[in-house]
């Protein structure tokens, strides 16, 4: 079968029909419940079947082997992980395809331009997307939520942009009512509330950002939709986001940690401890330079056979955990507080808050390098560095295209093309900021 070009609703449905479910609930009902041995024994058997798979049919890893001398079959436990390269963001980048051990049309595509500003493009197997839904539905599992729950979603929606739909859109397919970020405004706030308490949802899902200005023009109008979770991930949250939603919500937040390239995901369990989830992926943490009190999270993905990526820098930071085992009970490694994407909010033309803005960049494709700026409402400026296929007139384009459907029509979008962006004091670029400036370039 071919999956490039799979919808939505389809990957839903595979992946709930899916015959190796059942198998995959009793894996990871079983790691719940054991020892870090037995854990560790897991991921060791894993990791001895990925490296053969890659070191068989990836390019990179073949060549890797080749010109190291290192004999594949000489990576058998966690202690032999060093062994192999760490893989940077620019380095996936640049060889995306030299990673991947099956055709593309037998995968599924994602892309992302995280927090760094470098596109990347990676691929991802039924089986892993299985495996994924999984382990999350496990998590939810710990706060009372079954699976396949009804679940109100916030994630940008850019389906209400072409005045097809209103505000919200219901797929029952999916059992999930989408709520489109940017629309939340207070004309539009009664009809969302109706829409949302008709739906019934068992929980709130979606980016902190858009949640948490839900739950304010919620506030505002004196409204209250108890559910028995808010599932949050790709942000950080702030403390008055976090009071907020609870106290709109009134229901505790399912907080977890991921990546576009899926080699590690970590989430909060009901005791409040952030656990990496070992079944997932192998965690690393690599100390950071003048720090000794931050490490980066270095992942190897245990899932995705297709596209394996070992020992992968995700640029994110964390810090220390608390000390002590968590009285979840559960033997899974504990992590600190995760920096991951913080963005300014931008502003559209009319004065509508635009939530999680790089997400209009995240599908560009031909560039090193991508930032959207915004220079006053509704007046943004793509920066690009060009990579291979880079075409000027195409990239601005779908830069136009993505602002029109996820922010709404009257903005204006400039671009400027770059041979590196300027990066702050601090090094760590931005892939959204908000600026000040006279003119856009047309």
């Amino acid at each position: 079968m071919n999956f490039s070009g799979v919808g939505l609703g389809m990957k839903y449905r595979l992946r709930r029909a899916h015959p190796r479910r059942g198998s995959i609930n009793r894996t990871l009902a079983k790691l719940e419940r054991a020892d870090a041995g037995r854990i560790a024994e897991f991921q060791e058997r894993r990791l001895r079947g990925l490296v053969r798979v890659a070191a068989a049919r990836s390019p990179f890893y073949r060549e890797y082997f080749r010109d190291s001398g290192i004999d594949p079959a000489t990576i058998r436990t966690l202690a032999d992980l060093p062994a192999l390269p760490l893989i940077s963001r620019l380095e996936l980048a640049e060889r995306a395809d030299d990673f991947r051990t099956m055709p593309r049309r037998l995968m599924w595509s994602v892309r992302s331009s995280g927090t760094s500003g470098v596109p990347i493009e990676c691929y991802r197997t039924v089986n892993s997307s299985v495996f994924e839904l999984a382990v999350m539905e496990r998590q939810w599992s710990w706060f009372g939520l079954p699976a396949n729950s009804r679940r109100v979603v916030l994630r940008g929606s850019g389906f209400a942009s072409d005045g097809t739909h209103g505000p919200t859109l219901v797929l029952p397919w999916a059992r999930q009512l989408l709520v489109s970020s940017y629309h939340l405004t207070p004309d539009r706030i009664d009809v969302i509330a109706n829409n949302i308490r008709r739906f019934r949802p068992d929980a709130i899902e979606g980016w902190p950002s858009s949640i948490a200005l839900l739950a304010a023009l919620l506030r505002d109008r004196n409204h209250t939709i108890p559910v028995r979770a808010i599932i949050t991930s790709s942000e950080l949250m702030a403390p008055g986001q976090r009071t907020l939603m609870q106290e709109v919500f009134a229901a505790p937040i399912v907080d977890h940690y991921g990546q576009t390239e899926r080699v590690a995901m970590a989430g909060t369990c009901e005791a409040g401890g952030y656990h990496v989830f070992p079944h997932y992926g192998i965690v690393e943490l690599l100390s950071v330079a003048g720090s000794n009190s931050r490490w980066e999270i270095v992942g190897t993905s245990l899932q995705n056979n297709g596209f394996p990526l070992f020992r992968y820098r995700t640029g994110d930071e964390v810090r220390p955990a608390a000390p002590g085992p968590c009285p979840c009970g559960r033997a899974f490694p504990l992590l600190g507080v995760v920096d991951g994407r913080v963005e300014d909010t931008f502003t559209a033309v009319d004065g509508r808050p635009l939530p999680l803005p790089s997400s209009v960049v995240d599908d560009l494709t031909g560039l090193r390098e991508a930032q959207i700026a915004q220079l006053r409402p509704g007046f943004f400026e793509l920066r690009v560095v060009p990579g291979t296929g880079f075409s000027e007139s195409r990239t601005i384009a779908h830069a136009r295209r993505n602002v029109a459907q996820q922010f709404g029509a009257g903005q204006e979008v400039g671009l400027r093309v770059f041979d590196r962006l300027p990066r702050p004091r601090s090094g760590k670029l931005k892939t959204a900021i908000v600026e000040h400036a006279e003119r856009l370039r047309p």
